[in-house]
């Protein structure tokens, strides 16, 4: 049986356990997190904690009163793993913040939910380079701090990696409104110049990303507004998440 985490308590994770009209399902109104465990070791657990609550309080207006059920959430994550019998290789967890149930549409409700679930995940060491397309259809907002929240809103993601799709692709390289180059479908880019790596700012409407920060802070990356032109000039193109760590990237013409 598959167990999931739900507001604080295990639960069968093949039963429902979101009711009809809960702002994350009825309106979209949620953020999540992933995170990598490698032999039932999380890897930078903090960081993902720490962001989880960032992005509920700018999206949901989630406050401090909910501080104790996320801390319960963080002792569910290895007990999940092991109930899932997830404690050897990698393993995603996924924890998603709801707008709960409100008195009214797009009304704040007083209670949220947090559900977390446990699965296999690929080797990242095995995972071949990524063939991507630049789709220019479904711009990411630059300067709108929501781009930088993750959010469950993957409407502009799951339909430029269609786009992407037919031509051939694996994944989207997806700009922004002001026409610069923002991320992959599901991840951030970096592009390396002269040894030197360089990512979009913030404020091109990216995600705050756990290995983007990591990469910043360990690597002496760079940020900078990427041009197409300036991505196809670059001497190597990569697309990061926590999943991936540094994915090589083959940009189709």
């Amino acid at each position: 049986m598959s167990v999931i985490w739900k507001d604080g308590r295990f639960a069968d994770g093949t039963a429902a356990q979101v009711f009809h009209n809960d702002g994350g399902f009825s309106n979209g109104l949620a953020v999540f997190d992933s995170m990598l465990a490698k032999d039932g070791v999380l890897i930078d657990p903090m960081a993902h904690y720490n962001r989880l609550i960032h992005d509920a309080w700018v999206v949901l207006g989630i406050g401090e009163s909910w501080i104790p059920v996320f801390s319960q959430m963080t002792e569910a994550w290895l007990p999940l793993l092991s109930q899932n019998q997830l404690m050897k290789g990698y393993a995603r967890v996924k924890t998603v913040v709801t707008g709960g149930i409100a008195d009214r549409p797009l009304g704040v409700s007083e209670m949220p939910s947090v559900i977390v679930s446990v699965g296999q995940s690929g080797t990242p060491e095995e995972l071949p380079p990524l063939k991507c397309a630049v789709v220019k259809d479904f711009p990411r907002i630059a300067g709108c701090v929501l781009e930088n929240c993750k959010r469950t809103d993957y409407t502009r993601s799951f339909a430029a990696r269609r786009v992407a799709a037919e031509y051939g692709a694996d994944d989207a390289i997806i700009t922004n409104t002001n026409g610069f180059i923002a991320c992959g479908s599901t991840s951030n880019i970096f592009i390396e110049e002269r040894g030197v790596l360089i990512t979009p700012p913030l404020v091109d409407g990216v995600l705050a990303g756990i290995t983007r920060a990591n990469i910043l802070q360990e690597r002496n990356a760079k940020e900078g507004h990427i041009s197409e032109e300036r991505l196809r000039a670059a001497d190597k193109i990569y697309l990061t998440n926590s999943f991936w760590g540094l994915r090589p990237v083959i940009l189709l013409p």
